[in-house]
């Protein structure tokens, strides 16, 4: 949905000249558009109402050739902040700057996003292709996704675009439905965004790891596997940017991934053009590969330009969702650009399963004394895909292609997937609408009221949607099952059923009372846990002996104890 809305634009944050270095990217700024009846229309005066549909019009094709004849080569063209990048020497610069209809020149700045936390190997049984959720349940459960699920609730209809790293979606099994609208490669100028050879800019793909990340973040969005992963909004329409460099360089040893801001910025008004709805940006930037970049007191939601951009994106009715970054526990602890946008939505992280903050979860305030994060959401130990390719081989991926990973990048998907599900049921509201629903309804954690630790809190989807939970007559534990449990590798489940929000644990024991087994409790929303993939779970260490085993179901109003049988061997 596209709004006619009235957006200050100004020269703040553009004004200032730094000089470029030799055959660097700069910004050119233009002084002018044409409108549709072909008046020239200033761009933009200081103080000046710029019309929403006026982002729209194009660059002046005369500025550009004349652009273009100045400097090395054009990278990116920007309707809405009506610029243009280029590749261009010193001397070049000059050239630019000396141009009638040059308003401004600065470096086009190469910024870095902290790298993913950990990733660790997930390893499934061949019983748990029979779940439904499988071991992505604890993120779902957490935030009460799956009971919009229940309710068919999937984000049908709605278009998301994810701007990141490259995406590996076509060979993977839990990409086999995804309904992509459009793909674009801006770091290499072609419409493929998986994993290729020999690529301009990002070279031999298979061997770097390019797209893996990009990959990762889309699971979480959008992976259909059941069983082994369940993303948050798999009904989804996508439209897939790859902007950011990746995790591996040549010689093997990780970097920190990169992206220039002309290529988001372009991105951004790509998917504008395209319909989207929401975008989910996994980039927090802070740490600069040039001495140009922007410092804490820029982070006042009006001087970044990617900022300034996803600003202009939420005016014009897009829900831009951003991480907060995975700097908490480092000298610089704060959220960057461009969640530092008042209309962003910025991210941060806790553990899925007892909703302690993320030690690396960036913090706010914002330079200007703003709350951010905005919200939290599970992003320690996710589950997702592997994210890599299966190269030139033709078999498929195997179910050992899963991860659980950590970092704000995978908690962002989480809230723009369950964005995509408010705005399936409830089409007419604006990013402010859905941003206050979230907001609204999170569960407060940490110091009471909102803080710059864990925003308004962890997401509720059940809550901000305003659908009523399928609330069962009773709490109860019925049986569990298989009972008894065989085969080399067993899993029994305990179905739950609750009438109220609750923490349930779950502990074993055998016949001389020696604890074994014990889980962490779950918070879980009220609701039915009755099959296999959503009720707790006790997955049987291959070490133990056959018996019986004593177990105690525990949540908050209720405590259930029994037997359950191990039989391997017979």
């Amino acid at each position: 949905m596209k709004f006619s809305l009235f957006v200050p634009i100004t020269l703040a944050g553009l004004c200032a000249v730094t000089p470029a270095r030799s055959a660097d990217a700069v910004w050119v700024f233009l002084a002018d558009k044409i409108d549709e009846e072909g008046r020239r229309i200033d761009w933009p005066p200081t103080p000046k109402v710029v019309r929403s549909q006026q982002l729209d019009l194009p660059l002046d094709d005369s500025y550009l050739r004349a652009v273009e004849s100045a400097a090395t080569e054009i990278r990116q063209r920007s309707r809405w902040f009506n610029a243009v990048s280029v590749t261009a020497t010193p001397e070049q610069v000059e050239d630019l700057r000396d141009l009638p209809f040059v308003i401004n020149v600065r470096p086009v700045h190469t910024v870095g996003r902290t790298p993913d936390v950990d990733g660790l190997p997930l390893a499934f049984s061949s019983k748990s292709a029979t779940l439904n959720y499988g071991e992505s349940f604890e993120q779902i459960a957490a935030v009460g996704v799956h009971l919009l699920h229940a309710r068919g609730v999937l984000g049908l209809g709605v278009r998301i675009a994810v701007i990141d790293a490259g995406f590996n979606w076509r060979d993977h099994r839990a990409f086999a439905e995804l309904k992509v609208i459009a793909t674009r490669d801006f770091l290499n100028g072609d419409n493929v965004v998986a994993d290729e050879f020999d690529e301009p800019v990002t070279g031999n793909e298979f061997e770097n790891d390019q797209n893996h990340h990009g990959t990762r973040v889309l699971g979480v969005l959008a992976g259909y596997d059941p069983g082994q992963l369940i993303g948050v909004a798999p009904e989804a329409e996508y439209i897939l940017a790859k902007t950011e460099f990746g995790l591996i360089g040549e010689d093997g040893q990780e970097r920190e991934p990169a992206t220039e801001e002309d290529r988001w910025i372009a991105a951004l008004e790509w998917a504008d053009s395209l319909g989207a709805q929401v975008v989910n940006s996994s980039l927090a930037y802070t740490t600069f590969e040039d001495s140009t970049g922007y410092t804490y007191q820029d982070l006042d939601g009006a001087t970044a330009l990617t900022t300034r951009a996803a600003e202009l994106a939420v005016a014009r009715g897009i829900v831009v969702v951003n991480a907060a970054g995975n700097d908490g526990n480092k000298a610089w602890h704060y959220i960057s650009v461009p969640a530092d946008g008042a209309g962003v939505i910025a991210i941060g992280a806790v553990d899925p399963v007892n909703a302690s903050l993320a030690y690396f979860s960036s913090r706010g305030p914002t330079a200007d004394g703003r709350i951010k994060p905005d919200v939290v959401a599970p992003g320690q130990r996710i589950v997702t895909v592997s994210g890599g390719s299966s190269g030139s081989s033709a078999e498929p991926f195997s179910l050992q292609q899963y991860r659980r990973v950590s970092g704000t990048s995978f908690s962002t998907p989480i809230v723009s997937g369950a964005c995509a599900l408010l705005l399936q049921l409830h089409p007419e509201w604006t990013p402010g609408q859905v941003a206050d629903a979230l907001r609204s309804t999170a569960v407060d954690l940490g110091p009471a009221g909102a803080d710059t630790l864990f925003g308004w809190g962890l997401i509720d989807m059940v809550a901000a949607s305003g659908l009523q939970a399928i609330i069962p007559d009773n709490s109860l534990a019925s049986a569990p099952f298989p009972n008894p449990a065989r085969g080399s590798s067993p899993v029994i489940h305990f179905p739950v059923a609750l009438q109220s929000t609750q923490d349930v644990s779950l502990s074993l024991f055998d016949a001389a009372g020696e604890l074994v087994a014990r889980t962490e409790p779950r918070h879980l929303p009220a609701g039915e846990y009755t099959v296999a993939g959503l009720a707790p779970r006790w997955d049987v260490p291959p070490h133990l002996a056959d018996g019986i085993y004593l177990y105690v179901l525990a949540g908050t109003t209720f405590g259930r104890t029994g037997k359950v049988a191990i039989l391997r061997t017979r």
